[in-house]
């Protein structure tokens, strides 16, 4: 059995304005005794590879996989974590600093409360990275939900820098590939293979000044959430109660109409306005030929990744 606690798990594509203090905030982890750290580099064309090697040379567990053509972060989040060997995997972004005491309450909580999943909240700091390498996580309050599913259902569990159960994450297969941005895919996967979900109030996660990434493609974004809700509806329409597929219902027809009002002129004439009023103040069951209709229409936009 493996020793590691912690597998440290990045994929990478383009980021050297950010991993020198994104790797030193990582790499000054507080709490964990035997760390792993595994990077996936999606075939970067500037030094976020020569970075990677340089900060890590000569520290034991480090894998660096660099990819020969293109794979995407689903893919390349999943690459990482078939060759993860820690109890636990956590999972951050390449432009996400950490603050530097931030595992060790996520591995703290994890343990003291035997949860498969631990969230913390992220902010916007508009800050360059390197003022952000020495904070710390603060004061915060947390809410166990025994019912991962309904943890997930009732709170905001999107954006890197979680602590998953290893043997949970690979038995959900990670994060769904049909899904180009795993942030909203990734933890719905979990919560339901999961045993308890904790979802604590402080900062985990620290996103310096952002330049070109994909929060700024809003439509992708209604695109994904989208798509994460609708596969897990169709894969698991058997297998989870009515009141949680209500709730799922609601939130992939809410990002339909999002991405309705931004790309349509006359957005409260088009039917999906019903639909949304409908799944807000009805709640109810998935029609999966409506979706399946509201897909359709998803995969005829222009624009997005796939």
């Amino acid at each position: 059995m493996s020793d590691i606690d912690v597998s440290f798990v990045m994929t990478v594509y383009n980021k050297e304005y950010y991993l020198p203090s994104v790797l030193k905030a990582l790499l000054n982890q507080s709490g964990v005794k035997n760390p792993e750290y595994i990077f996936v580099d999606d075939v970067s064309s500037d030094h976020s590879v020569d970075i990677i090697r340089e900060a890590t040379k000569g520290l034991p567990n480090v894998q660096i996989v660099v990819n020969e053509k293109n794979q995407g972060i689903s893919r390349n989040t999943n690459k990482a974590i078939a060759l993860a060997h820690g109890e636990y995997i956590r999972l951050l972004d390449s432009d996400d600093i950490f603050p530097i005491d931030s595992t060790e309450i996520l591995l703290d909580l994890a343990k003291s409360n035997n949860a498969d999943m631990v969230y913390g909240c992220f902010t916007k700091t508009g800050e360059e990275p390197q003022e952000l390498t020495n904070l710390k996580t603060g004061d915060f309050t947390y809410k166990y939900y025994p019912d991962a599913l309904y943890g997930v259902l009732h709170n905001r569990f999107t954006r890197m820098g979680q602590l998953i159960k290893t043997s949970v994450l690979k038995a959900a297969n990670g994060a769904d590939e049909r899904v180009f941005i795993q942030d909203e895919s990734l933890p719905l996967r979990v919560a339901i293979k999961a045993n308890g979900a904790i979802k604590m109030s402080a900062n985990v996660v620290l996103v310096p000044k952002e330049i070109g990434n994909f929060s700024g493609n809003k439509v992708q974004l209604d695109n994904d959430r989208f798509m994460a809700y609708y596969f897990a509806i169709t894969d698991h329409i058997y297998d989870i109660a009515k009141d949680k597929l209500a709730l799922m219902n609601k939130r992939a027809v809410s990002a339909y109409w999002k991405m309705i009002k931004k790309t349509h002129k006359l957005p409260y004439l088009h039917w999906g306005f019903a639909k949304y009023l409908q799944a807000k103040l009805c709640k109810p069951q998935p029609n999966l030929s409506v979706l399946k209709k509201m897909y359709d229409e998803f995969i005829g936009l222009k624009g997005i990744r796939r």
